[in-house]
């Protein structure tokens, strides 16, 4: 557990923030623009009627499917490398 600062002027001991680390964020809000995108495409499918099945077609479902899989796999794993080195630091 993390000890409490010096007493800045006023007396009161601060205790170390904990820190947003920026990749898992960038990830994060990829993983986020990337489920919107997949909702415009099929919205926008819909209103233009450009399929008879107002659906995605099987290799946009595939790779669309892919490509949030993996960015789902890459923040699950960067964020456990992160607390496994946290805790070897605790250590």
């Amino acid at each position: 557990m993390t000890q409490p600062g010096p007493p800045d002027k006023r007396g009161r001991r601060k205790l170390p923030r904990a820190s947003v680390d920026t990749v898992a964020v960038i990830l994060a809000i990829s993983l986020g623009i990337a489920v919107i995108l997949v909702l415009t495409a099929v919205i926008i499918s819909v209103i233009d009627r450009t399929t008879p099945v107002q659906t995605l077609g099987e290799n946009t479902t595939q790779i669309l499917s892919g490509i949030i899989g993996g960015l789902i796999g890459v923040l699950g794993g960067y964020i456990g490398a992160r607390v496994q080195q946290r805790r070897e630091e605790d250590k």
